[in-house]
């Protein structure tokens, strides 16, 4: 038999971008599914809508956290609430194409966690957005690999390969897991103790969902890269796998530096902008030398808000790697 599905769609008071993502869900043309709203907002818009709708389609259930948990938090309690074998968590403004189901369906097996695809992007008014998912393709890789199990599945998480939105994760690894709920980005890290552990992953090149990129987006402002460090920092690596963490944290910890600045952390932005993963060389070369800087002077944090307020907040060299 077909295993049952939980479509996740953790939401926060988006009610017109939240009635796409459930009609795309309910749309999926893999029958053993099951709908999961999880509102983590007051639920005085959400809520009536929800529970009418779950009256009409058993399909569907909602649940209303009773205090604000977060994003990974929320995340979360969608994993606790599952009912399916396998779930995939999706932005409740994001969509899914009616095949995404049951194409990645198709390539479960017994020994895999993980199994994903491609995807478009889409922008705030749903019209797909051509060279920008051709790009994002390109950039995070997914166009050099091969269909089916990865062989090397700890370095497509740290090439950011695998995108949370569309991918399949087998219920039980991410309850026995968890995600990290002091990341806005968790599922980097989850991964990485997957594939870590062995997991099976495998991929699916088809473009099978949409993903919605607009001024609201939860991670339009980046990722907390302080606190992603300092569990990625921590992760030991194999001579072959060390390169692609090399260059994951080359592009996260200026930002994380620059994030323990303007909270006035200068002990982590010292920690940070001295490990051996933070880049010698590159762009943004006068970026660093203002950060080492500022991080070692008394006073440094002020002297660094104050630099970073005139450059009208455009350090775009030191923005950690957008989740894919």
């Amino acid at each position: 038999m077909a295993p049952l599905i939980t479509i996740g769609l953790p939401t926060y008071e988006r009610l017109a971008y939240l009635q796409e993502a459930v009609a795309s869900a309910l749309a999926q043309t893999h029958a053993p599914i099951e709908v999961l709203i999880s509102d983590d907002g007051p639920g005085t818009e959400i809520g009536p809508w929800a529970q009418t709708l779950a009256q009409q389609y058993p399909r569907v259930r909602y649940r209303k956290n009773a205090r604000n948990l977060g994003l990974a938090g929320n995340w979360n309690a969608v994993v606790d609430a599952a009912q399916g074998e396998w779930l995939v968590l999706i932005g409740d403004d994001d969509r899914l194409l009616p095949d995404f189901v049951e194409k990645l369906a198709e390539l479960i097996q017994p020994d895999l966690s993980v199994v994903f695809s491609n995807h478009h992007i889409i922008d705030e008014h749903g019209q797909r957005l051509g060279e920008a998912s051709r790009q994002q393709t390109v950039t995070y890789a997914r166009d050099q690999i091969p269909s089916g199990r990865l062989a090397d599945p700890e370095i497509c998480v740290w090439r950011n390969a695998i995108p949370i939105c569309s991918a399949l994760v087998r219920t039980a690894d991410a309850r026995r897991l968890r995600f990290k709920e002091d990341l806005n980005t968790p599922e980097i890290e989850l991964f990485l103790r997957l594939a870590r552990a062995g997991a099976g992953f495998a991929f699916r090149p088809d473009y099978l969902m949409e993903y919605r990129t607009h001024p609201l987006s939860a991670t339009t402002a980046g990722l907390w890269g302080e606190r992603l460090a300092e569990y990625l920092l921590q992760m030991e690596t194999s001579v072959d796998v060390e390169p692609w963490k090399r260059q994951f944290m080359a592009g996260l910890l200026p930002g994380a530096v620059t994030r323990c600045l303007l909270q006035g952390n200068a002990a982590r932005a010292r920690e940070y902008s001295s490990s051996p993963y933070y880049p010698a060389s590159g762009p943004g070369t006068a970026v660093r030398l203002t950060q080492r800087l500022c991080a070692a002077l008394p006073g440094g944090c002020a002297l660094y808000r104050v630099l970073f307020s005139l450059r009208h907040k455009g350090l775009a060299t030191t923005r950690p790697p957008r989740v894919s």
